[in-house]
């Protein structure tokens, strides 16, 4: 195992702690024998005057002559503060002897041990503190301080902790030590751990979940499904994994399935919204239908639902094109975060109605009202503007967009928004104008990069497209960039790529209308 000898370059001792030593409160000295007394006064005087080394030397002192817990810990934490190595090793041994078990003197020893490189020691103190549970994070927030040789000695701690066959067999330790080990910037250690906690739980499942997690980053995705649908069989899956793997089978490309595995046990409107979003993605109105009716029962059961249970039948209503149902929901919120949200989807609503006016008012008095939410204010403009170009006034479009910005100042979406306006009217200039203002503040927007790949595809340049779009996929993998992209690798002659881009697609949205246009368009 390495050892290193201390370095007096190393960075402070003191940058490890939260806590200083304090003089003693007067009914304490009070108790206290004169030379313990006079030695913590001692310490207080030169930590004042900014010795902290002889500060650290009273401090010892003080610990070594009374069996005061407290004073013991107020020395190693001078010592520490005065980079005493010496010091510090025997006041933690003076507070072992005093008090044998601490999770607080475990903790500053962990430390102590990792910047004087003794990762034997370090080893030992980590192994210590997790023989209780409740000590898990402790330890972890112990490795992952900021040490002078930028976590050697954690990682070497880790590295010795998977071996050693004293470590806790509890999932819940072996996934930290995973997690830190990733965090700590060693992706081969974290996988190490990660492989082993799969071989030695192989009934947990989390485990499960692991090992398809494994899988699909192989590119097994079938291999990973079966996985996830033997986790979702368990009966006695507790409801937080039974959610997790459900996103994790709607992730590999089986909504279906996901909404089904959700549907089990008791129900509310964050289980539901989760069936809602991904029986919509595979396509499934009888399977929305029968959501829809399900909730409404549940609304029915309960005096007063929760706000996001009414909100969420107004979209499903909207979903299934039931409008008139879906105004009602939507007027039930009068108050709250999903007030406003319901707000926006009414004035939609009411224009589906044909009631244009209507609809008018209700987003524009959303968009002056400056309690509400920015990016519903903003998506209030958008469907004002959505509203104008179907109606074939772009101008007013323009206009509802423009006078958004005004108010949200340069915002990405809005200005998203005006390039796709501007593109229908045949202005393609301004539309890239607006779309590369808002990549050069963020080159990661997903919306804008699909936008002006999309662009650059009906300009005839795919060529120009394709890195945009593939981009865009990177952020935000979804059916509309799908097809986008796939289309771009086409046209330049890559269709073993083009397919693969849209066979991916198809995957995470099987019912996009876009996606499935463009593979109609290319026979495929």
């Amino acid at each position: 195992m390495n050892r290193r000898s201390w370095s007096p370059f190393a960075l402070p001792l003191a940058a490890l702690l939260s806590l200083g030593p304090v003089a003693p409160s007067a009914s304490h000295a009070a108790a206290m024998p004169p030379e313990v007394l006079e030695a913590l006064l001692a310490a207080e005087f030169a930590r004042v005057g900014g010795d902290a080394q002889a500060a650290a030397a009273h401090a010892l002192v003080a610990a070594q002559a009374s069996p005061d817990v407290v004073l013991a810990e107020r020395a190693v934490e001078s010592a520490l503060e005065a980079g005493d190595t010496f010091r510090a090793a025997a006041a933690l041994e003076r507070w072992t002897q005093l008090q044998p078990q601490s999770t607080r003197r475990d903790a500053l020893a962990l430390r102590f041990h990792i910047v004087q490189g003794d990762d034997d020691r370090a080893v030992d103190t980590a192994l210590r503190l997790l023989g209780d549970e409740s000590n898990l994070s402790v330890l972890v927030t112990g490795l992952e301080a900021p040490y002078p040789d930028q976590g050697v000695i954690a990682r070497a701690v880790l590295r010795a902790l998977l071996v050693d066959p004293r470590f806790p067999q509890r999932l819940d330790a072996w996934l930290a030590m995973a997690g830190l080990a990733q965090r700590l910037g060693d992706g081969t250690l974290s996988s190490q751990w990660v492989d082993a906690l799969v071989q030695r739980f192989p009934a947990d499942p989390r485990a499960g979940l692991l090992r398809a997690e494994r899988l699909t980053q192989r590119g097994e995705r079938e291999a990973a499904r079966a996985e996830v649908r033997l986790v979702l069989s368990r009966g006695d899956l507790p409801a937080e994994q039974r959610r997790i793997a459900a996103e994790a089978l709607a992730v590999l490309g089986d909504p279906e399935g996901a909404a089904a595995a959700m549907a089990r046990g008791p129900q509310d409107a964050r289980s539901m919204t989760l069936r809602s979003t991904w029986l919509a993605r595979a396509g499934d109105l009888e399977g929305l239908r029968l959501l829809f009716n399900e909730a409404e029962m549940l609304a029915a059961s309960r005096g007063a639902p929760e706000p996001a249970l009414p909100l969420l039948l107004g979209e499903l209503a909207e979903r299934l094109q039931d409008w008139p149902a879906a105004e009602r929901w939507y007027r039930r919120l009068d108050q709250g975060e999903a007030r406003d949200r319901a707000r926006l989807r009414l004035g939609v609503v009411l224009a589906r109605q044909s009631r244009f006016d209507d609809s008018l008012a209700a987003l524009r008095e959303l968009q002056a009202d400056d309690s509400a939410d920015g990016a519903i204010r903003r998506d209030a403009f958008i469907a004002e503007a959505d509203q104008w170009e179907s109606r074939r006034r772009r101008p007013e479009a323009e206009s509802a967009l423009t006078r958004g910005l005004a108010v949200l100042e340069d915002d990405p979406g809005l200005r998203v928004a005006r390039a796709r306006v501007a593109r229908n009217a045949s202005k393609p200039a301004e539309a890239e104008a607006d779309l590369r203002a808002v990549l050069a503040r963020d080159p990661r927007h997903a919306p804008a990069l699909r936008a002006l790949g999309s662009l650059m595809l009906a300009r005839g340049q795919p060529a120009a497209a394709e890195p945009l779009l593939a981009s865009a996929w990177a952020v935000e993998a979804g059916g509309p960039t799908a097809a986008a992209w796939g289309e771009a690798l086409w046209l330049l002659g890559r269709t073993a790529e083009a397919r693969a881009a849209w066979q991916r697609g198809r995957q995470l949205d099987p019912a996009d209308p876009v996606l499935a246009d463009t593979l109609e368009r290319y026979g495929q």
